[in-house]
Formats: C-alpha cells, sequence, structure tokens
C-alpha cells in the first residue's frame, strides 16, 4: 500500500487553507485529498446566488481548476472516508480501498441538524439547505406553485429564502424567537432586515415553533396551523466528528 504524506478528509475552506499552508514548508510531499461530494471545492455561501441566477457553478469555484495540480494534490471526489485506524495510520473509505498515511487532518465540517419532529417521516418533499446538491435538489422542486415553508430564522434559512423567493408562490419562514438574524445582529438591525425581506414578498411566523408536521400541513405550538408544499429545515448544524471519536480522538 502506498503511503501519501499528507492526507485531507474534506474539501472545503480548511481544506484549501492547509494544501496551501502546506506548501508554504513543504513543496515536495504528497498530498491526497478525499471529498464525499464530486466537485471541485466552491463556495456554500453562493448556492443561494445560484438559485438565484446571479452566478453559475464556474464562478463558485473557491480555487481555480488548476489549483490541485498546481500545487501537487490529488483528489479523490465522491468518496466518503469511513474509519481511521490510527495507530496503522490507514484510512478505509466507503468503496473499501485503504489509504495509509503521514499525516492527517479530518476538516469535514458539518452537517444540518433535521430535528425529530413528530411526523417528519410522513412529509415528503423535505430539505435541508447547506450543500450543492442541496440547492439543485430543492430547485428542482419548487414551482412557481409552491408554498415552502422555511424553519429557521438564521443565515441559512434567509439565504434559503433569498434564493428561491422568485421560484415559489410563497414563503414563509418559521422562527423560535421573536426576531430574525438573532446571533449575528441587534434588535434594530433585524428590524430593518425583517422589513426588507417581507417588500420581497416573504412572510415570517415568530416567537413561536412546529408541535407536529403531516403531509402539508404544520401545526405549531401555538395552535396556528400552516399548509405548505415543500418543507426546508434551516435550523443550524452539526459537527462531523464521528470518524475522530470512532478512532478514539477526544
Amino acid at each position: 500500500m502506498e503511503q501519501t504524506k499528507y492526507l485531507i478528509i474534506g474539501n472545503s475552506a480548511a481544506a484549501v487553507g492547509t494544501i496551501e499552508g502546506i506548501r508554504q514548508f513543504d513543496t515536495e510531499g504528497s498530498i491526497l485529498v478525499v471529498s464525499a461530494e464530486p466537485y471541485h471545492t466552491y463556495s456554500r455561501p453562493l448556492i443561494s446566488y445560484l438559485l438565484l441566477g446571479k452566478t453559475d457553478s464556474e464562478r463558485m469555484k473557491y480555487r481555480p481548476d488548476d489549483f490541485y495540480k498546481d500545487n501537487g494534490a490529488e483528489c479523490l471526489l465522491g468518496k466518503t472516508a469511513v474509519k481511521i485506524e490510527a495507530h496503522d495510520h490507514i484510512v478505509t473509505l466507503n468503496s473499501g480501498e485503504e489509504i495509509k498515511y503521514e499525516k492527517l487532518l479530518i476538516a469535514t465540517g458539518s452537517r444540518p441538524f433535521v430535528p425529530d419532529l413528530p411526523g417528519i417521516e410522513s412529509v415528503k418533499n423535505k430539505f435541508t439547505f447547506m450543500s450543492l446538491d442541496d440547492a439543485k435538489a430543492l430547485d428542482a422542486a419548487v414551482t412557481p406553485t409552491s408554498r415552502v415553508l422555511i424553519l429557521g430564522a438564521g443565515l441559512i434559512g434567509l439565504k434559503c429564502a433569498e434564493g428561491i423567493h422568485r421560484k415559489a408562490a410563497e414563503i414563509t419562514v418559521v422562527g423560535r424567537t421573536n426576531r430574525i438574524l438573532r446571533s449575528i445582529i441587534d434588535e434594530t438591525a433585524s428590524d430593518m432586515m425583517k422589513s426588507h425581506i417581507e417588500s420581497k414578498g416573504i412572510k415570517f411566523h415568530l416567537s413561536d415553533s412546529v408541535e407536529s408536521l403531516a403531509p402539508g400541513k404544520a401545526t405549531f405550538k401555538s395552535g396556528d396551523v400552516i399548509e405548505f408544499d415543500i418543507l426546508v429545515t434551516a435550523l443550524g448544524v452539526q459537527p462531523n466528528v464521528e470518524l475522530v471519536k470512532d478512532a478514539g480522538g477526544a
């Protein structure tokens, strides 16, 4: 089994920065990048602009096409690391391949948090909004008659609303607190942002949370009911730490 000097699991900002950092000190050591996504590294915040038509897949790229080649890095795209044998310095992929490494960086980021709400399994058209595949799937589902319910009034939920507001008939954003973007901006700025977004035809349902879901219907703790065709959960993220934990890492 051939050994790579630097193995990087993940292919977003942290991985790209690591490649550039390594090459400042080691211009010869082999670098291998393993990524579950099948794409060249891209900017996740731009997925809403892709749906809006303000950018395209080429301009979303975080680095030029020749970035990996110019930095002497090899990529295995569309493959997932499933196990780390830390003592033997071996990573196993979902394809069964084994990679031996000298140094390992796990830069797998996070995944959307999807709440275990009563009835959520009965909702056919449900999506998250973090990756390019998420955006493509949502875009394929939304029609000019779609009523979209977005759970989460933070940055991800509002970016989603921005991306599809010209494509759907109705969008309602749900927030548990009394204002949007609570963790990012103050009350005055929040009110200004809310007014601006409402001027685009997007509705808000704040200071409330979903109690249960059924096909096409969300029932809230307040007793309110909102009907929808498409559900998007944008309630934050969970770090992808399972590889490290399973390998005995803290």
